[in-house]
């Protein structure tokens, strides 16, 4: 089988309406392709490798983590500096003791609601892959370089050329290119329910062209955790200039790629999720590899003892609704696949 064999089975059967997928190397793009509609209700779009996608919370490592790196990396902090109680290496980490997600738009600040009802359990006890980690990163990063979209802009993507394939925010006239997600918010109206919270605010039409995380669209766009748009392509370009050392020092990438919690529940670098053994869309790689993946059927890998080949996996899974599907057994098939 082949990795467009693959995805087509996957459209076919439901699992998402579209994909698109971009594989390679430091040296450059080898194999890519798109397939599905992009949008598929109440109209149909075809997806083609222009297609850009909501990638959820691959944000958190393409972007936010970089640009803490890159804080770091000209000494603006370190990594055991502080930041309202918290270290810069345990929200990276998600070792904060903070639980995974608060419906932060139901609060009038959300600084404060993070404070006063985030942390659930001690710092460094536990890994909780928690939004908030990063919405505080959020609230670092606009005190050390000023407005995050600005900031991400001018050090990313206009740095590497995709600003025009790499956006927060993407304007109206785009909509057209984009992958549509959820029809409402059902996802997070049960989470509230969950939690006994009024699920207040929550959007009700089709999401197309707006970031799907409510807490970041609440927030204007982005609040670390979510927000960017981005092609394959332009997700494959910041992952390769990761590993080129061109967004930060490669021996801060190589920092940043060690385990920094084992024998707790996740594998864990500053800001990357790390190969597990056990994990149906990594164990198929390297015990080196690194990368994110994303709510909306998103992800981001690099192995570097396959040369540090670089996998890139688009989809929009929660379209038209998030219903439940085994995106973690098919991001193993397409890493399989995709391997050397």
């Amino acid at each position: 089988m082949t990795i467009d064999e693959l995805l087509q089975r996957e459209i076919d059967v439901g699992s998402f309406a579209s994909a698109t997928y971009v594989v390679g190397t430091p040296d450059g793009i080898e194999q890519s392709g798109a397939h599905g509609n992009a949008v598929a209700v109440p109209l149909r779009v075809k997806a083609t490798l222009g297609t850009i996608y909501d990638v959820a919370s691959t944000t958190k490592a393409l972007v936010t983590a970089t640009l803490i790196l890159q804080a770091v990396a000209e000494r603006r902090i370190a990594l055991d500096d502080r930041f309202h109680g918290f270290t810069y290496r345990e929200l990276l980490t998600h070792t904060s003791g903070l639980q995974a997600w608060l419906p932060l738009y139901t609060y009038d600040d959300y600084l404060a609601a993070i404070l006063a009802h985030g942390r659930t359990h001690e710092a460094g006890t536990k890994v909780v892959y928690s939004d908030l980690n990063f919405i505080l990163l959020w609230y670092a990063l606009r005190e050390l370089f000023g407005d995050y979209v600005r900031a991400a802009n001018e050090r990313i993507f206009e740095r590497l050329g995709i600003d025009n394939d790499a956006m927060f925010n993407p304007p109206a006239y785009l909509r057209p290119s984009i992958a549509a997600t959820e029809w409402g918010q059902r996802y997070e109206v049960k989470m509230c329910a969950d939690r006994n919270v009024p699920a207040r605010g929550l959007r009700e039409g089709l999401i197309w062209g707006e970031t799907h995380d409510g807490n970041s669209f609440h927030a204007g766009g982005t609040a670390g955790n979510a927000g960017l748009f981005a092609t394959a392509g332009a997700m494959f370009r910041i992952m390769q200039a990761i590993v080129r050392g061109e967004l930060y020092p490669r021996e801060l990438l190589e920092e940043s790629t060690r385990n920094y919690t084992p024998g707790l529940e996740e594998n864990r670098g500053l800001g990357w999720q790390l190969q597990s053994p056990t994990a149906n869309a990594t164990k198929m790689l390297s015990p080196r590899a690194f990368g994110h993946m994303g709510f909306t059927g998103t992800s981001a890998w690099c192995d570097p003892e396959q040369g540090d080949r670089i996998f890139i996996l688009l989809t929009n899974r929660v379209h038209p609704c998030a219903a439940p599907v085994g995106m973690q057994a098919i991001r193993g098939e397409f890493h399989r696949l995709a391997s050397r």
